[in-house]
């Protein structure tokens, strides 16, 4: 296709010279879309000089060739004018400027954003953390008692009582302090009264609720 340079009459700008273009090929708005692929809100900027509603200038400029070639006019002669108008439009100058602010005020509130996300994630973890510890510290020790069986009758006074719970805990059997063993685990011996006797065991850490288990052992002489 053989390209011309039609030079614009005094004080015509490019939208309008476009649409007189546009007009004299009969084509409609809605034609040109489908011949050149280019959006119809685009070809109507372009029209109105309305430069502001196009996309970024690459862009912008690529969308005139193709617009141009279709009309069969000089491509160059054109992208210059295009240039010439969108340079010395004050309204596409001031355009520009609150795009590059809210880029940079984007890029801020996206940084802060992340920074208060990541305070968010770590004082999150450090609560949770804080609380598995605390929640540890109050919860009452394990106590296993394997001896005496409740309900025991004891042949004798002397009866012997063993079982496990947690190392470092403080096991108390019937108020009385019992020295734990290696892993948690506690052997003694105790004298029982005549009749039922109730037995009880007590573990504790230093701030946790009790642990406390209860056996009943009958002890009766013979002949009692």
């Amino acid at each position: 296709m053989a390209f011309v340079i039609r030079k614009l009459q005094e004080g015509v700008t490019l939208g309008e010279k476009l649409r007189e273009m546009r007009q004299a090929a009969h084509l409609t708005l809605s034609e040109l879309t489908k011949l050149t692929k280019i959006q119809k809100r685009f070809l109507e900027a372009f029209e109105k000089g309305d430069y502001e509603s196009l996309p970024a200038p690459l862009y912008a400029r690529q969308y005139l060739k193709t617009l141009v070639q279709t009309l069969g006019v000089d491509v160059s002669y054109y992208l210059e004018l295009f240039e010439k108008e969108r340079g010395t439009c004050d309204c596409i100058a001031h355009a520009r400027l609150p795009r590059q602010r809210t880029r940079a005020k984007q890029l801020r509130l996206t940084g802060k954003a992340m920074r208060m996300t990541i305070t968010l994630v770590v004082i999150t973890l450090v609560v949770v953390y804080l609380g598995n510890q605390i929640f540890s510290l109050l919860q009452p020790p394990s106590l296993i008692v394997w001896e005496p069986e409740d309900g025991m009758i004891a042949p004798s006074p002397t009866i012997t009582i063993s079982g496990q719970t947690e190392e470092g805990v403080f096991l108390f059997v019937n108020k009385q302090k019992i020295v734990l063993e290696q892993g948690g685990t506690f052997h003694a011996e105790i004298i029982l009264e005549r009749g039922v006797n109730i037995i009880e065991f007590e573990a504790r850490k230093r701030y946790s609720r009790p642990s406390v288990e209860y056996r009943r052992v009958i002890f009766e002489t013979k002949g009692g």
